[in-house]
C-alpha cells in the first residue's frame, strides 16, 4: 500500500461518508483571518457557557491582536524595543517595572524538606 492510497489532501473541504460517520459533533468556525485567535476566543466563551445562556465576555482580551513580549531584564525590554524601531513596528510598554511577589504571598513551605543535609566532618 502507497501513501497516497490512504492520505487523501488533494480534495479540500470536503468529507467522505466514512470520515462524518467517525467525527462527534464537530464544528467549523472562523471570524477573522486569525485561526488562533479565533480558536481561543471561542474557547474562552465555551469555558463560561452553561449551553443555555451566552456567557458575557470582553468583545476582546487586553492584549487583543497584539504580539506580546516580556522580556524579564531591562537589557531585553531594550533589545526589544529596538528591533521594533528597526522593523518598523509600534511597541507600547504595558508595564515598565520588574514583576514582584504581591505581600500576602506565602514564601515558606508548610511541609518540612524531605532532603537531609549530609555533613562531613
Amino acid at each position: 500500500m502507497r501513501a497516497k492510497d490512504f492520505i487523501i489532501e488533494k480534495r479540500v473541504g470536503k468529507l467522505s461518508a466514512d470520515q462524518k460517520s467517525t467525527l462527534n459533533r464537530s464544528n467549523k468556525f472562523a471570524t477573522s483571518n486569525d485561526r488562533f485567535y479565533d480558536l481561543n476566543r471561542v474557547m474562552m466563551a465555551t469555558a463560561g457557557s452553561d449551553g443555555v445562556n451566552i456567557p458575557e465576555l470582553d468583545t476582546e482580551s487586553w492584549v487583543g491582536r497584539s504580539n506580546l513580549s516580556q522580556p524579564y531584564t531591562k537589557q531585553e525590554q531594550d533589545m526589544v524595543k529596538k528591533a521594533c524601531k528597526q522593523v518598523g513596528t509600534n511597541i507600547t510598554t504595558v508595564v515598565n517595572d520588574a514583576s514582584c511577589e504581591p505581600g500576602d504571598t506565602n514564601k515558606s513551605s508548610p511541609v518540612p524538606s524531605t532532603k537531609r543535609k549530609k555533613w562531613n566532618g
